[in-house]
């Protein structure tokens, strides 16, 4: 993976939670997403650090916060979860291509 490619995938990610947020995303359940969109958006800016200094996203992590948010997400919109699927292709235990 190319050393660019970490962190544009975390700018990218925190660009789809803020343009959520900015949108006044609801959630499948028809109530405001923004608390869930501001616990992601602490989690994606902590998790850049970690992922930076590891060389790639932790899998554990991506994977249950994936899930987390295909709970909630409208089903309308995936870029919010696209955008989180491209930082799942980039876990440290992932095969290099």
């Amino acid at each position: 993976m190319s050393s660019a490619t970490l962190p544009a995938a975390f700018d990218n990610a925190l660009r789809q939670v803020d343009r959520a947020l900015a949108g006044g995303m609801r959630t499948l359940a028809g109530e405001s997403a923004a608390p869930l969109l501001e616990r992601l958006r602490g989690e994606l800016v902590a998790q850049r650090e970690a992922s930076l200094q590891r060389g790639g996203v932790d899998a554990s992590w991506i994977g249950a916060t994936v899930r987390w948010v295909a709970d909630w997400a409208p089903e309308r919109d995936v870029t919010l979860l696209g955008a989180l699927g491209v930082l799942a292709r980039l876990r440290s235990d992932a095969p290099e291509s």
